[in-house]
């Protein structure tokens, strides 16, 4: 069992990868290095709902989605065993990872946020982050109307305010239509 605010949500495990217990593992970082500092990994359904594995090895895999993480985990030892994991989440212990530089924040932070326009309009609340291949998208879901997404990057987003729990963005035309 973990606590959801002392994890963080690291990638998902797609496959398994030959036949000695190998993992295939879609990152949700945009730093999939980091997978190679890890000494252990919470796998579940959810961050209140995991098992922890010693990592044996990992290796980085270009793939035609960015990188792919190859990771095999003590105690699977065969094609059956990865099997079991298809699909599941991959959770780092916060402690496990390195500290983020001024700026810089976790994806998963964002989820909940409230979205307001420069006017102090609100827009909705973040649902998802959608990670893209030239940016990553928000996610926002809008009362009573259809979610919309917003493109990450300068020319959108005005401000990042964790304290407030609040994300303030720039509109033009057609982007909240």
């Amino acid at each position: 069992m973990s606590d959801s605010q002392t994890v963080r949500e690291m990638g998902r495990i797609v496959r398994p990868h030959g036949v000695l217990g190998e993992l295939k593992i879609a990152p949700e970082t945009d730093d999939p290095t980091r997978f190679q500092s890890l000494k252990t990994i919470l796998v579940g359904p959810n961050s209140d709902s995991t098992t922890s594995f010693d990592i044996l090895s990992v290796r980085l895999q270009p793939s035609k989605y960015g990188i792919t993480v190859i990771m095999h985990l003590s105690g699977i030892e065969s094609r059956e065993e990865a099997e079991r994991l298809n699909k599941l989440l991959v959770f780092s212990k916060l402690e496990d990872l390195p500290d983020l530089e001024e700026g810089e924040y976790f994806l998963s932070d964002l989820i909940d946020l409230k979205v307001y326009a420069e006017s102090d309009t609100l827009v909705g609340q973040v649902a998802d982050v959608i990670e893209g291949r030239g940016h990553n998208l928000l996610l926002v879901r809008r009362e009573s109307k259809p979610d919309v997404m917003i493109p990450i990057v300068d020319a959108f987003i005005e401000e990042i305010d964790f304290d407030s729990n609040r994300i303030t963005i720039m509109t033009i035309e057609g982007l909240l239509d």
